[in-house]
């Protein structure tokens, strides 16, 4: 569905139109056999990763049906568990997720207000919860589905090609900023030093990183070397869903000067980081009152951490949503401090009911609703340019 115009989105700036079949097979003649072997390379690539991530989902999603199947006592009595809950903390932890979808949303609209666009809290809600669905329950190429989908919507609310991606970037970084400092304070609080020094390194390297490149940008080298990789990728990618690019490099230099015009001060950067850390702790609110529900003690000393790994191992996408790999995780992290195999196990499977099954449930009724919402927009041009 969204790549539908990811071709539309890159060549914004300044491409001419496509002449038809024709040119393009023209234009292939034209290319250098040494580029043309460089394309073919470079579109093996990402289907062979393709390939190779679904070899792997399929083979965890396996491990995982038979670790259920060796534990059903275990997964009987946590049933049992779940069947008997209390419904008054069940109502705050489906509050605490709608509170972490709202944050997120809050950050993509204070990102887009940056560049001077404005798009109102349903919309960009619709956005994210479409998004998400569609990001964490198609297999193999679902994060990449999400973040076009997310695109396209931004474009349609009036983004430029420059603000919409740098949107998309700076709100994953953000995130990512968010998680970072979760693991930090779980390593933190829990004493588990290896887990602190690692996550301190990681953030000092990519802030440095980062600034290194928002600075050296400019510098002609680095841009030079940043355009090249860049034009590199948005070939590949246009080649490997059959829609070219004229001119990739002129797109991703459009696309640069964009973002020198984006420029958020310091109490932007400290609002969206905040809503980002939001969006993680609300969420982790949902995992402490799953426990709380089911008469469990929280761990609070190693929640974060416990969190935060599995967030962490989550996020390698080697299955859809980090099916069965989170669950597995969170298990092992919450029985090591402790708590009961049964309950440990309920206490997970109520949060991923909460924070997984019932939001990707809601972005799919959300995607569905925003499909038959565009049906009567199109008609009615229709019959305007037939009357």
């Amino acid at each position: 569905m969204a790549t539908d115009h990811a071709d539309v989105a890159l060549a914004d700036r300044g491409s001419p139109v496509r002449e038809g079949e024709s040119t393009a097979r023209g234009d292939a003649a034209a290319e250098p056999a040494s580029e043309r072997r460089h394309v073919i390379d470079a579109t093996k690539s990402p289907r062979n990763t393709h390939f190779l991530r679904g070899g792997i989902s399929v083979l965890t999603v396996a491990a995982f049906v038979l670790l259920v199947l060796g534990r059903r006592t275990a997964l009987t009595r946590s049933l049992g568990r779940i069947g008997h809950p209390q419904w008054s903390w069940i109502t705050l932890g489906i509050a605490f997720e709608a509170s972490s979808m709202a944050t997120f949303a809050m950050m993509q609209r204070r990102l887009l207000r940056v560049g001077g666009r404005r798009v109102g809290t349903r919309p960009m809600m619709a956005t994210i919860l479409a998004a998400n669905a569609l990001s964490v329950s198609v297999p193999v190429a679902g994060p990449e589905l999400g973040a076009a989908f997310t695109f396209r919507r931004f474009k349609e609310q009036g983004a430029d090609t420059s603000l919409a991606g740098w949107t998309l970037l700076v709100g994953g970084i953000a995130s990512w900023f968010g998680a970072i400092v979760v693991l930090g304070a779980g390593g933190v609080l829990s004493g588990n030093v290896v887990v602190t020094g690692v996550t301190v390194l990681a953030s000092l390297l990519a802030i440095f990183g980062g600034l290194a490149l928002w600075v050296g940008v400019g510098r002609t080298r680095l841009r030079l070397f940043v355009t090249r990789s860049a034009a590199w990728a948005v070939r590949s990618v246009s080649r490997l869903i059959s829609r070219p690019v004229h001119d990739p490099a002129s797109a991703v230099n459009g696309w640069i000067e964009g973002l020198g015009s984006l420029r958020p001060s310091k109490a932007e950067w400290g609002k969206v980081g905040g809503l980002g850390l939001a969006n993680w702790l609300t969420d982790i609110g949902v995992l402490a009152v799953s426990i709380l529900a089911l008469g469990g003690a929280v761990p609070w000393r190693s929640l974060l951490l416990i969190y935060g790994l599995a967030t962490l191992i989550g996020s390698l996408g080697i299955t859809p949503g980090g099916l069965g790999v989170v669950e597995g995780t969170l298990c092992l992290g919450l029985v090591s401090t402790g708590l009961p195999a049964a309950l440990a196990l309920a206490a997970v499977l109520l949060y991923r009911l909460v924070s997984f099954w019932l939001v990707m449930a809601t972005g799919w009724l959300v995607l569905l609703w925003l499909r038959f919402e565009r049906l009567p927009h199109v008609v009615s041009i229709s019959r305007s340019v037939a009357q």
